[in-house]
């Protein structure tokens, strides 16, 4: 049995370090943790802060912010100002990665394309069924795989 140092570039610093549960060397870690506990100081404080007047106040970037309360490091149930940011539009969201009127308009394209290529589906059979119908009125025998697809050959 070899023993392996399994060791990564830290994503905060770029230095190397061994890698453990929260992706980030020791002094990144550290930081992470002083500017949560930060945070958390000011919330306590306010906790009606928007997610730009919590950044403002602990001078950091309010993308960093965003980030933490999608990947939950966050939680904005007590804090009712604190906001994410949706996908799509910008608009404020407290959950998720979408807004809802930016979800429902992409669950009705979804349902239009479905329902336009159902129509083109629906379409091509009722033209093929007319032309059989038209092959057989002129005496051509039908092919096999016509009504039988699995038969065709090929």
């Amino acid at each position: 049995m070899t023993s392996e140092l399994r060791v990564d570039h830290c994503p905060g610093c770029g230095r190397i370090y061994q890698i453990n549960l929260r992706q980030l060397c020791a002094a990144c870690t550290a930081a992470e943790d002083a500017l949560m506990n930060r945070m958390e100081k000011e919330l306590r404080a306010n906790r009606k802060l928007t997610t730009e007047e919590l950044a403002e106040r602990v001078e950091e970037r309010p993308e960093l912010i965003r980030a933490w309360i999608r990947k939950g490091k966050l939680k904005v149930y007590d804090y009712p100002n604190l906001t994410d940011a949706c996908d799509l539009c910008e608009a404020p969201i407290r959950k998720g990665k979408l807004c809802q009127s930016c979800s429902m308009r992409i669950q009705s394209e979804v349902a239009h394309v479905y329902e336009q290529e159902r129509l083109m589906q629906e379409r091509k059979r009722r033209e093929n069924i007319f032309f059989e119908q038209a092959q057989i009125k002129k005496g051509k025998p039908r092919r096999i795989g016509a009504c039988f697809p699995f038969l065709r050959a090929g």
